[in-house]
């Protein structure tokens, strides 16, 4: 081999080798680089998910809570009602008497609405 293949070869060696390790390396960077950039974002809105979702359970066990409570206060309201109602009529006449038919009817049927009333909004109709 003469000298001047030989210059050409170590010149080809020394600079397309490199040339071509950086071309070949800087791609894999590149999509290594737009790999983990998706990588973060799917992160990103995973968090973001879970965070709603976390917000969504909270509000909703803040208003079951404050469904809870506010059946407990009419259970007790109902509670005192019918002890003050006790007390009011332990000597009256009228509370010797039976109630009329009618009377108990209509009150059985509001009573009724009321039970199934209570799980929706008020329908604004009157109970006559």
């Amino acid at each position: 081999m003469s000298s001047l293949s030989w210059k050409l070869v170590v010149w080809v060696v020394l600079v397309f080798a490199p040339w071509w390790a950086v071309i070949h390396y800087h791609d894999r960077y590149q999509s290594e680089q737009s790999r983990a950039e998706a990588a973060e974002q799917n992160a990103s809105q995973a968090e973001a998910i879970t965070a709603n979702v976390i917000q969504a359970v909270n509000i909703i066990n803040t208003i079951s809570e404050a469904n809870q409570n506010a059946k407990h206060q009419i259970a007790l309201e109902s509670q005192r009602t019918q002890a003050d109602i006790k007390v009011a009529v332990t000597n009256d006449d009228c509370a010797r008497r039976p109630v009329p038919a009618a009377a108990a009817d209509r009150l059985r049927k509001y009573a009724d609405s009321v039970r199934t009333g209570s799980g929706g909004t008020a329908t604004g109709k009157p109970d006559s």
